[in-house]
C-alpha cells in the first residue's frame, strides 16, 4: 500500500511541476516553434480568465449576467447548468481539482487537418473537434490566430492609454489569443460536460437573423463578439432563453471575460452598448449596428451594414442554430438598477446631442460613428425623427435637392438641437445655431 501511495504522490508531483498543469497540450502537429510559443503563451494567459470564474457564484441581477446570460426572470431553470459549465471551465488550469482524468488532454494542430482555415478571406482563427483519430479533443489554430495579441498585452495597453472608452469596451479584449482559447475550450465535451461526461447539452455557436425590408431577405450573422452576444441574450423567447444561453459559447465565454476585466479595472466593461428598445432615449449610435427599431417596435436589418463575406467556422461538426430576431425583452423584464446604470453609461464622457428633425423633409445626416471618432455614419431621417449624434456636428442632405448640403456645428454640451423648416439649426431656446442654412435653391 505504501508503494502505491508513493507512486501516486510521484505522479501528482510530476503533473504539478508541468507547465500544462492539469490539462495537457499535446501534438502540435504542423506547428513551427514560433507557433508553439504563441499557443503556449496564449494558453497560460487564458488561465487568468478561468481563475476568475472557477468558484464564482453568479449574481444574476448584475450587468454582466443580465447582458450575457439573459433576464434573471427567465433563466432560472438553467442557472445550475450555466454555473456548472463556468465552474468546469475554471478547473482547466488544475487549480481546485485533486487529480486530472486522462481525458484532460487537448490535441493541438496548426496543419488545418479539416481544411477549415480559409486561404482567401482568412477570417477563421481556430476550430475545434471533440475527437481526432485517437478520440482526443483537438483545437486547430489558423494563421489569423498568430496575428493576435494576448489578453495581458491588451490590458497593459488599456492602462497605458487611460481612455475609458477603450478600457471598458469588451470588444478590445475578446479579439485576443487568450480569449480565442477560452472560446474553443468551451466547445469541448468534457469542459461543458455533455455526452459521456455529463447531462449538459453541447455548447455551440448560434446565428441570428434580421429581416431586411429593403432587400426583402433575411441577413444572417454569427454570434461572435459582445454586441451580438448581447443581442442574443435579449431575444424575447421566455421559455427558451435559458437553454439558448446555456448552449451559447460566446455568451458563456464573454460573461467570464467581462468578470475578469471588471476585476482588473474595478468597473463593468459596458461597451459596446446595445439599445433594444423602440424610441429609447438616449439613442445609441453604433457603426456596426445589425438592426434598427422602428416606431412601433419592429426589428429590421440595418441595410448599411455589409454582409458577412465568410461564415466563420470554429466548431466541427458544424452545429449552429439560427434564430430570427423579431422581438426583444422589454426593459420591465430587467433589473431596475441595470436600466439606471445603462442610461448612465450611454452618457458617460460623450458629447451626445438629440437632433430633432422638425418640419423638415426626408433626407440623410452624416455624423460621428462614436464619440471622438474619425469614423462617420449615415442615417436616413424624416420629419419628426430624433437621432442621437456625437461631437456637436452633423451634415444634412436630401435626394430632393441634389448637390445641396449643409454642415451644422454646436457646443457638445447642447442636449437638444432642432433642424427647422427655415433650414437653420436651432437650440432648445429657438435661437439659430450658425449662419448657414440648408438651401435647396443651391442644388446643382
Amino acid at each position: 500500500m505504501l508503494s502505491l501511495f508513493l507512486i501516486a504522490a510521484t505522479i501528482v508531483a510530476v503533473f504539478a511541476q508541468d507547465d500544462d498543469l492539469r490539462t495537457r497540450l499535446i501534438g502540435f502537429d504542423g506547428c513551427d516553434q514560433s507557433q508553439v510559443d504563441a499557443i503556449r503563451t496564449g494558453w497560460r494567459d487564458s488561465w487568468q480568465v478561468m481563475d476568475t470564474i472557477r468558484e464564482i457564484n453568479v449574481n444574476w441581477n448584475e450587468a454582466a449576467a443580465v447582458e450575457f446570460l439573459g433576464p434573471p426572470g427567465y433563466n432560472q431553470g438553467r442557472r445550475a447548468t450555466i454555473q456548472d459549465i463556468l465552474h468546469s471551465l475554471g478547473t482547466i488550469t488544475g487549480r481546485g481539482v485533486p487529480f486530472p482524468p486522462l481525458d484532460w488532454r487537448v490535441h493541438v494542430r496548426c496543419d488545418d487537418w479539416k481544411f477549415e482555415c480559409p486561404s482567401a478571406a482568412d477570417k477563421t482563427e481556430a476550430y475545434t473537434t471533440n475527437e481526432d483519430q485517437n478520440n482526443i479533443a483537438t483545437i486547430n489554430f489558423c494563421p489569423r490566430f498568430f496575428r493576435k495579441a494576448t489578453l495581458s498585452a491588451v490590458i497593459a495597453n488599456a492602462r497605458r492609454l487611460n481612455d475609458r472608452r477603450y478600457t471598458f469596451n469588451l470588444a478590445n479584449y475578446d479579439d485576443t489569443t487568450s480569449f480565442i482559447i477560452v472560446h474553443e475550450l468551451l466547445h469541448i465535451n468534457w469542459v461543458h460536460k455533455s455526452g459521456r461526461y455529463g447531462p449538459n447539452e453541447q455548447v455551440i455557436d448560434y446565428r441570428i437573423e434580421f429581416w431586411d425590408e429593403n432587400e426583402r431577405r433575411f441577413k444572417i450573422r454569427d454570434v461572435y463578439g459582445p454586441q451580438r452576444a448581447k443581442i442574443l441574450a435579449r431575444y424575447n423567447r421566455p421559455s427558451e432563453i435559458g437553454r439558448i444561453i446555456a448552449r451559447s459559447d460566446e455568451n458563456l465565454g464573454l460573461y467570464a471575460l467581462a468578470k475578469f476585466v471588471q476585476a482588473k479595472f474595478g468597473a463593468y466593461p459596458h461597451l459596446p452598448l446595445v439599445n433594444t428598445q423602440p424610441n429609447g432615449r438616449p439613442w445609441v449610435p453604433l457603426r456596426d449596428s445589425l438592426f434598427l427599431i422602428n416606431g412601433t417596435g419592429g426589428i429590421v436589418a440595418n441595410s448599411s451594414v455589409p454582409d458577412d463575406k465568410t461564415i466563420l467556422v470554429d466548431y466541427l461538426p458544424e452545429d449552429k442554430s439560427s434564430f430570427i430576431i423579431d422581438k426583444f425583452f422589454p426593459d420591465s423584464d430587467l433589473p431596475a438598477d441595470y436600466i439606471a446604470a445603462w442610461k448612465g453609461w450611454s452618457l458617460d464622457g460623450v458629447g451626445l446631442t438629440n437632433l430633432h428633425i422638425n418640419n423638415f423633409g426626408t433626407g440623410w445626416i452624416r455624423t460621428s460613428a462614436v464619440s471622438e471618432s474619425s469614423g462617420t455614419r449615415d442615417v436616413a431621417v424624416k420629419k419628426g425623427d430624433t437621432v442621437g449624434v456625437f461631437d456637436g456636428w452633423v451634415t444634412y442632405w436630401t435626394d430632393e435637392c441634389p448637390g445641396a448640403t449643409a454642415t451644422f456645428v454646436w457646443e457638445e454640451s447642447y442636449g437638444d438641437v432642432f433642424l427647422a423648416a427655415d433650414g437653420y439649426m436651432h437650440d432648445s431656446g429657438g435661437a439659430r445655431i450658425g449662419q448657414i442654412p440648408f438651401d435647396c435653391a443651391k442644388a446643382s
